[in-house]
């Protein structure tokens, strides 16, 4: 009697072929092939300025979906044992690892009750406080003043500040007598009227704004400064509001619930919707051009907080940190939102600093005085006393 031996490639001839895989396999491929030009596309959106092309700023909006599907597919292709399909998306993926770091932070350390920090670190504040009104239309002044005052940051940067609060309460009267404040208006409407506003418990040596005019953008101030004398130092701080997308909740829940696919009307909506995003995400990239080239020429310690209505993987935040750390970055722990919208995705708040500060915490404190999260970080400063 012979004896038969099957090779690995007779026996997969000699297998049924599933056509449902052999299907889902085509299918896959060209999804694969759409994938890695997105994510390749989606790395370039830092060094792309929107106005010669708006629509990496909108793949880096929607930077960690693509990043997570990418990863899917990635696990499909080595399910199905297609090496040359996954090993362009392992690739891919790898490439993006040093920019997972500004989205998630990976803690391996056990940590037991609070940790404690003396008295020489700094703590500073940034809270768009959206002019002092809450989701049901009230006041509050006096609740957001508490907590800041339990908190008790050196330096506090509101954006969106009301100088007068509802019912005429101005916020200084709620808030520590010891604090010192910077406050500059904008000239305009609606966004483009509201306020900035820098509060410091050391002395405040000299403060100024940035104005932003030019073809695109009619606002003017986006950015107040303030020379701190800290010990025996000067420090710069900046308070930063950058043109935000303009998206409203209503344009959030059609995109979300998936109705511009059903909706009659939907090519007015989504034209309407991507104007605007195209429209501010230029404006806003003008803005940070003439704010980071000031950052730059500062010759002081800087510390640049602020809302920049942008995400880590964009032209803003790139020019804005350049030659400054991130304090989630250096200190944050897991998953970072700041924006209360869009199911808590987006980090769009920042505290950065130059590299006389070494950050030693970093916090997102979960209130609801506003349709942002405050961002709470402790420094260190390399002359303390």
């Amino acid at each position: 009697m012979e004896n038969w031996t099957y090779t690995t490639e007779e026996r997969r001839r000699k297998k049924p072929r599933n056509l449902f895989l052999w299907l889902l396999d085509k299918v896959l491929a060209v999804v694969t092939i759409l994938m890695a030009m997105l994510l390749a596309l989606m790395y370039l959106a830092p060094y792309i300025p929107p106005k010669a092309s708006w629509i990496f700023s909108l793949l880096g909006l929607v930077a960690p979906a693509i990043y997570v599907l990418g990863f899917v597919i990635f696990l499909y292709w080595v399910i199905r044992w297609r090496w040359g399909f996954a090993g362009v998306m392992l690739l891919l993926l790898l490439l993006g690892v040093p920019r997972i770091s500004l989205y998630y932070k990976i803690d391996m350390m056990r940590h037991y009750g609070e940790p404690s920090y003396d008295r020489s670190a700094l703590k500073v504040m940034a809270y768009n406080v959206r002019m002092f009104y809450g989701d049901d239309g009230r006041s509050t002044a006096d609740s957001l003043a508490a907590f800041v005052a339990r908190y008790d940051p050196d330096i506090l940067c509101l954006e969106e500040f009301n100088d007068a609060a509802v019912g005429n309460v101005r916020f200084d009267s709620l808030a520590d007598p010891d604090y010192r404040r910077v406050v500059y208006s904008r000239d305009g409407e609606g966004t483009q009227g509201t306020t900035l506003a820098i509060y410091s418990k050391f002395r405040i040596l000299n403060s100024g704004r940035v104005d932003c005019i030019n073809a695109v953008d009619t606002s003017r101030t986006v950015s107040v400064w303030a020379d701190l004398r800290i010990w025996n130092d000067t420090v710069r701080v900046f308070c930063n509001h950058l043109r935000s997308t303009h998206i409203k909740s209503d344009d959030g829940d059609y995109l979300m619930n998936y109705r511009f696919l059903t909706d009659t009307a939907r090519h007015e909506k989504l034209r309407s919707i991507l104007n605007r995003m195209r429209y501010n995400s230029i404006s806003r990239s003008l803005q940070v051009d003439t704010i980071a080239r000031l950052i730059a020429a500062t010759p002081h310690a800087r510390i640049v907080c602020g809302d920049f209505n942008d995400t880590p993987l964009s032209y803003t935040y790139r020019r804005m940190s350049q030659g400054l750390q991130d304090a989630f970055r250096e200190k944050g722990r897991g998953f970072s939102h700041t924006y209360r919208g869009f199911y808590n995705t987006f980090r769009i708040d920042y505290i950065l600093a130059s590299g006389e500060f070494e950050f030693l915490s970093y916090e997102v404190p979960a209130v609801e005085f506003s349709d942002h999260h405050p961002v709470f970080v402790r420094l260190k400063y390399k002359t303390e006393p």
